[in-house]
């Protein structure tokens, strides 16, 4: 008979190995607790003693902006804002009641604050005003020194004045508004969207960059914060605790990177004053290499205002108001360009050989078409004109047959080759691309065949044309440059303040745009000889101009609003008024598009305007 086979002799061993590992971590373990107990016992006592540690935010100061002359934009200033932490808080009522005697916060305020306690962590500080004076912070510091006993009556366990930087602007409060944008406190949506791309740079409560140059160049202007643990007790005040420095870690605030810009501050206060009481925009280029020496937006609105106690209100009020504050109308403002639209036609009738130099044409005050008398602005006409007078007097007929001869989507193309119809690619939020029609456009949104009558009126920049003053500027840039389309571009260079290393930052090459036609430099140099007689002609548009002495080239233009049969009278039914430019006129520095809303006649009201930025600028440099 075959026996069972006997597994005695293998358990003995298995079982004393068993015995072992367990005594091997019964060990482990009395070791760790006697450690705890005759070295950490001292330490872990202190603490269950309601005392804890606290991480203490060290703000990172934010980098600071220059103009290209080293004048300071935007610097930053200490600011003091009053908070409750939910995690030291010990008695809430008690606690909303010391607060309301003492600084007369309204116990409706603070409990709906409180209530956002309920819906995040608890070591998140709430902000209950923004901004105090020093006497505040004092008063509540007074009340929670380690040397004052604690007042029965009174509770502000979890309450601190807690210090941020806050942005200050040396240069003005409104002349910079919408090229730098704001900061304010990250929501939700942003961190998490930031939190994707640069994961553990964004935390709840961090102040980001909104808008503008503070939001595009938010990471290198924001550094890093530190922070510094020190211990607390149960009231949230910071207790001896030599023996345990060891114990405690910090880290040393990281300083944001400083923006060294290419505008003019000089330039951002003459635009101020010259828009007082106006709405539009004002943008000045360095015609050869793209460099923005103006952007300024109007109306403005009050940077130090908006980050200050009141700014939620205040924002609510700009953000409603028909005014449009939060529009940057440099970028996201379309207009019909008016008669600035000319020097395109001009370029694209001489190129595509619609038009000679020599050809001469008759204007009586109007041109009929279809049956229907389209007028030019002079109503008594300019009489006999050619191509170089036709630009400078502005002659409407001639420029409705020049639509006629060359078309929607030719005259589409050389749009393209200046610019328009296309975002210029400089690196701001939100960047509109304007509109340059064509038959495939209308077709597509309309649902309805382009008009022959419909030439006439993009030929002289109304119909469905749509510009920004940026894309304006640029297109007399390519005129005074030869032809050369740049991308405007606002920051020079940016450097850390702690190595004082400088990171030049390059132009880069505009955007492709398809499609695009091509004009030689001989007809480039034709339409610029007719802008240059439109400040320098007897004849010309804008010949007060000639009076500053300054040789240079421009354009007027004036933008309908409404249709000429429309009776209206209110200044929102009054015509935008344009005037571009370029100067010296031999080798220009400077192109400026102004853009006045609502403001009539470009010579009288957009021209003078331009006149005064490119003195100051030439005056300057």
């Amino acid at each position: 008979m075959k026996l069972a086979h006997d597994y005695s002799g293998d358990f003995v061993p298995q079982l004393k190995k068993s015995i072992w590992v367990v005594v091997a971590v019964l060990g482990i373990v009395w070791l760790r607790l006697y450690y705890l107990q005759l070295f950490k016992g001292d330490y872990y006592r202190f603490f269950s003693e309601e005392n804890s540690i606290h991480q203490e935010i060290i703000p990172a100061l934010r980098g600071m902006v220059f103009d290209r002359n080293g004048n300071v934009l935007v610097d930053n200033r200490p600011a003091f804002d009053v908070v409750v932490i939910p995690q030291y808080v010990v008695n809430p009522k008690k606690m909303m009641k010391t607060l309301e005697e003492m600084f007369g916060f309204s116990q409706e305020f603070l409990e709906k604050k409180w209530e956002v306690s309920r819906t995040q962590a608890k070591y998140i500080p709430i902000v209950l005003a923004k901004d105090v004076s020093q006497d505040v912070v004092a008063k509540l510091r007074a009340r929670k020194s380690p040397w004052d006993p604690l007042i029965p009556e009174e509770d502000l366990r979890g309450v601190e004045a807690k210090v941020r930087y806050q942005r200050e602007y040396p240069s003005g409060k409104k002349n910079v508004t919408h090229l730098l944008g704001y900061t304010r406190e990250i929501d939700p949506d942003r961190l998490q969207k930031y939190h994707e791309k640069n994961p553990g740079r964004y935390h709840r409560g961090d102040s980001i960059g909104i808008a503008g140059l503070e939001e595009v160049w938010d990471l290198d202007l924001r550094g890093e914060d530190g922070y510094n643990e020190k211990v607390v007790d149960a009231v949230g005040r910071e207790v001896d605790a030599a023996g345990l420095a060891s114990e405690l870690t910090q880290k040393n605030p990281t300083h944001g990177k400083h923006l060294h810009l290419t505008i003019d501050a000089k330039l951002q206060k003459v635009a101020e004053e010259a828009f007082l009481g106006k709405s539009g925009a004002a943008v000045a280029l360095e015609p050869d290499t793209g460099k923005v020496l103006l952007f300024y937006s109007a109306p403005s609105y009050d940077l130090g205002r908006l980050q200050g106690a009141d700014g939620s209100d205040y924002f609510r009020e700009i953000s409603t108001s028909p005014e449009k504050y939060l529009l940057n109308r440099v970028v996201q403002g379309t207009y019909p360009p008016g008669s600035t639209y000319k020097m395109v036609l001009a370029a694209a009738a001489l190129s595509e050989k619609k038009v000679k130099l020599s050809d001469s044409f008759f204007c009586p005050g109007y041109y009929t078409f279809g049956g229907r008398a389209f007028r030019c602005w002079r109503h008594e006409g300019h009489g006999p004109v050619d191509f170089i007078r036709a630009l400078v007097q502005s002659c409407d007929v001639f420029f409705y047959q020049m639509g006629h001869r060359v078309g929607v989507d030719n005259i589409a193309r050389y749009a393209r080759f200046f610019g328009l119809g296309e975002k210029t690619g400089i690196a701001l939020p939100e960047e509109k691309q304007g509109l340059i029609p064509t038959k495939a456009w209308k077709e597509k949104v309309f649902k309805a065949p382009w008009m022959p009558g419909e030439n006439l009126s993009i030929a002289i920049g109304q119909g469905y044309d749509l510009v920004t003053p940026l894309q304006s500027a640029l297109m007399v840039s390519v005129v005074s440059n030869g032809g050369k389309r740049v991308r405007p571009y606002l920051v020079e260079k940016i450097v850390d303040p702690k190595t004082e290393a400088e990171e030049l930052i390059l132009p880069t090459p505009p955007p492709t745009i398809d499609g695009a036609a091509t004009v030689s430099s001989e007809v480039l140099e034709k339409v610029k000889e007719g802008l240059i007689g439109v400040v320098h002609s007897p004849e010309g548009t804008a010949r007060r101009l000639a009076e500053l002495k300054i040789p240079m080239g421009g354009k007027t233009g004036t933008a309908q609003v409404v249709k000429l049969e429309t009776v209206c009278k209110a200044r929102e039914c009054q015509d935008h008024a344009w005037f571009v430019a370029f100067a010296p006129a031999d080798k220009p520095t400077i192109a400026v598009a102004v853009l006045v809303e609502h403001g009539g006649g470009g010579s009288a009201v957009a021209a003078p305007v331009a006149g005064q930025i490119i003195q100051a600028y030439l005056q300057g440099s």
